[in-house]
């Protein structure tokens, strides 16, 4: 299912620690942490199928609620963002990251219009030394109905031996996701400046969510 696997590359940019009240995730080790997000996830649309199919935007908050938490969308955003992002001052950074943000929520609950936990399975590889490391990959396989299982490298990062793992890249097939957000961003800076870039984050952000809505890369990544 190439839609599937094209929203996939965009699944885990943005990960920080749940609230208290929630069952809490183990993200001192990279390995664990995916597994248990990603079982949450499942388990959470498993759960609230009735309400999403009855209302598609609630997926912008399961995003934001179990998904979001996790990836560090501050990160990913400088990154696309490359050279230029020392360019930005604060006001115009700060802009960037809210609207960034905004669109992966929005990107996450696309993608999840596609996924069928009745008939996906992620399984995950064997876990590596991690101890001394600063970034690490995760490496899985997405098993699907019908189709070749889907190779999937996840990238996860550390600011310091302490702090905890937060995801901020994903490949698909050896094709990541944030080289090619950082291609689309360059091209649009150089043609229609910061303003542009910002309209089009937004426009994006604000994508009605629709269960019939069958998704390819380039409904994420081509330009206008």
């Amino acid at each position: 299912m190439r839609s599937l696997m094209a929203g996939l590359m965009l699944l885990v940019l943005a990960m920080v620690p749940a609230s208290a009240n929630e069952r809490i995730v183990d993200n001192e080790n990279p390995y664990r942490l995916l597994q248990e997000v990603a079982e949450r996830m499942i388990e959470r649309i498993g759960n609230d199928r009735s309400r999403i199919e009855e209302e598609p935007n609630y997926l912008r908050t399961i995003m934001e609620e179990e998904l979001l938490p996790y990836t560090d969308y501050r990160f990913a955003a400088a990154q696309v963002m490359g050279r230029n992002w020392q360019r930005l001052d604060n006001d115009q950074r700060r802009e960037y990251v809210d609207a960034f943000r905004d669109y992966l929520v929005t990107t996450y609950a696309r993608v999840f219009t596609q996924y069928d936990e009745d008939k996906h399975v992620l399984e995950f590889g064997r876990e590596s030394d991690y101890e001394n490391e600063r970034t690490v990959i995760v490496r899985a396989r997405l098993i699907q109905e019908g189709g070749p299982p889907v190779r999937l490298n996840f990238n996860l990062r550390r600011q310091s031996p302490d702090a905890p793992w937060m995801a901020f890249d994903l490949e698909a097939e050896n094709i990541s996701m944030l080289s090619a957000q950082r291609s689309e961003m360059q091209a649009v800076l150089r043609q229609h400046g910061f303003d542009g870039a910002m309209e089009l984050l937004r426009e994006r952000a604000g994508a009605e969510i629709r269960l019939d809505e069958e998704l390819d890369m380039e409904d994420f990544t081509s330009q206008d």
